[in-house]
This record gives C-alpha cells, sequence and structure tokens, in this order.
C-alpha cells in the first residue's frame, strides 16, 4: 500500500506557515491541517504566563496533533501539508514548563510520539525576529500581544538547534526575507523544490494542473 506525503511547515510565529500551507494545499489538491490554536482555552493565560495554564495548554496541543497526525485520519496514497510539525511540541514544552511539568509532558509524549505519521518532507521558514513580532502585534489576535522579541529569539534558537543535524526526512530551509509567501509564483517555486526532492519517493508528488 502506498504510503501518505506529509509535508510539515515549521517556523517563527508570523513566518508564514500557514500561508504558505494554504498555497500548497491548493497547488497539490492537498488535504489542510492547521494547528488548532484557536480552540485551546489554557493559552491566553500560558502566553501571558500563568504557569499553572502551561502544562494543560501544552497537553492540549500535544493531544490534539496526535489526533491530527493519527495514521488512521491520514489516508493512504493521499497528500497532506500540516502548519506545524509535531517536533515543535517538546520545544514548546521546554520553553514554558517547570522541571515537574516536564517530566508529567514527556511521559504523556512519550507514549504517544512513535505512533504518529512522519512526515516525508519538512519545510522551515525563517525570517527576522522583527519581521516576525511586527507580524504578530499586527493581526491583532489579543493573547499574542505579550509575545517579546527577546522569546521570539529563544525561540528561533530551538528551531535552529532542532534542524542542525535533521536525518528524519527531507528539509527545505527557505530564508523568507526576501520572499512574498503569499505570491502563487512563491508557492510554485518551492512547490517544484519539493518534488524534486520527493522524486525518488514511493508517493511522488504531483502539482494540481487545474
Amino acid at each position: 500500500m502506498s504510503q501518505p506525503s506529509l509535508i510539515a511547515i515549521a517556523g517563527l510565529i508570523g513566518v508564514g506557515k500557514t500561508t504558505l500551507a494554504q498555497q500548497l494545499a491548493q497547488l497539490f489538491s492537498a488535504h489542510l491541517i492547521l494547528e488548532e490554536y484557536d480552540k485551546n482555552p489554557f493559552l491566553p493565560r500560558q502566553l501571558s504566563g500563568d504557569s499553572a495554564a502551561a502544562l494543560p495548554s501544552e497537553l492540549f496541543f500535544l493531544l490534539s496533533r496526535a489526533r491530527q497526525l493519527d495514521p488512521a485520519n491520514i489516508g493512504p496514497a493521499q497528500t497532506y501539508i500540516c502548519d506545524y510539525i509535531f517536533a515543535k511540541n517538546r520545544i514548546y514544552a521546554q520553553m514554558f514548563l517547570s522541571d515537574h511539568q516536564f517530566c508529567i509532558y514527556d511521559e504523556v509524549e512519550s507514549l504517544i510520539a512513535p505512533h504518529l505519521t512522519t512526515p516525508s518532507a519538512v519545510i522551515y521558514l525563517t525570517n527576522s525576529i522583527e519581521t516576525c513580532h511586527s507580524r504578530i502585534l499586527s493581526r491583532g489576535r489579543e493573547f499574542e500581544q505579550t509575545i517579546t522579541p527577546d522569546w521570539l529569539s529563544r525561540l528561533s534558537g530551538a528551531y535552529d538547534s532542532l534542524f542542525q543535524d535533521w536525518s528524519i526526512c527531507h528539509l527545505l530551509r527557505l530564508d523568507c526575507r526576501s520572499l512574498d509567501l503569499r505570491s502563487p509564483e512563491t508557492a510554485q517555486s518551492i512547490a517544484r523544490q519539493l518534488i524534486h526532492m520527493e522524486s525518488n519517493s514511493s508517493q511522488p508528488l504531483s502539482l494540481n494542473d487545474s
């Protein structure tokens, strides 16, 4: 049976992950998987610094993403575009949780992670801290207004460490400082790079010609 192609997009808040995911999903006629941040009732309190909300918030995201990436929900011989990478769970948990909270989180994650669909390719988007912070402020989500450039810098460092020796699947790094991810031409260029990367896979990508 052919395996599904799962393309996961990683990067800072405000870098353009969802914008690119929507573009690629259309180009590949793919299923779109979006992070359920708007359903997390603990997130506003977590981002405002409430330590008591951090563990339930991170467990909410862990279970939400586990459900979305469960092989039972990822059909064979199909393409999926996801606007997050599952590994971000651990990055955020390490940044937000106390040692005691992280031990609880780690135990739950260790039971879940081995059973989830592994991406066939990851797109790692980067941009300046200033640009991402400006976008966060301008889009006006109230719960994000407490995010600081310093916090984004720490998050950027964690992502860089994650991908420094990445060997799980294909990795496409994109510096977005000179890219317009809203442009169809940009999305098409990225799509063709993905096709080239996955040309020897058992389930190669193909563009929607309609």
